[in-house]
């Protein structure tokens, strides 16, 4: 991986994509200066949401993406922050199209960690145990 790349993005197969899949027309939205759920009403009409997270700690980028795909957001949804690979199927779960993640955090969290965490969830998926996406008639391409 090139020190030129500032970031990678995660697919839901949990495969490193190139920059190409990001989209100018990106709207960044910073999850803590979300102070009300009635906010996301104002971002549906956008073709692209990125959900910005400063830790992976911050367990609202989740409660987040769920509840734009339940108000109706068909859009491509991504989060932009250093997640952990066992985070990405309950980011799948929630909805989340692409995950963000900087390069360095791409070094420490090589891609075996996210692929293997990506066919953990397509297989509780297959169970029937996970699948928000499914289950809202949402395709999830790997």
């Amino acid at each position: 991986m090139s020190d030129s790349i500032d970031t990678v993005r995660v697919d839901h197969g949990g495969r490193f994509m190139s920059e190409q899949g990001r989209g100018a027309q990106r709207a960044d939205k910073q999850v803590s200066e979300v102070t009300s759920l009635s906010m996301l009403d104002a971002w549906l009409e956008e073709p692209v949401i990125a959900l910005v997270v400063a830790s992976f700690s911050d367990g609202r980028v989740f409660t987040l993406a769920r509840q734009l795909r339940q108000i109706g957001f068909n859009g491509r949804l991504e989060v932009v922050g250093d997640l952990l690979p066992d985070q990405l199927p309950m980011l799948l779960e929630a909805g989340v199209d692409v995950l963000e993640i900087s390069a360095q955090h791409a070094r420490r969290c090589d891609e075996t960690q996210w692929t293997s965490k990506a066919a953990q969830w397509s297989d509780q998926t297959a169970q029937g145990r996970f699948g928000y996406q499914h289950h809202n008639g949402r395709t999830v391409g790997a």
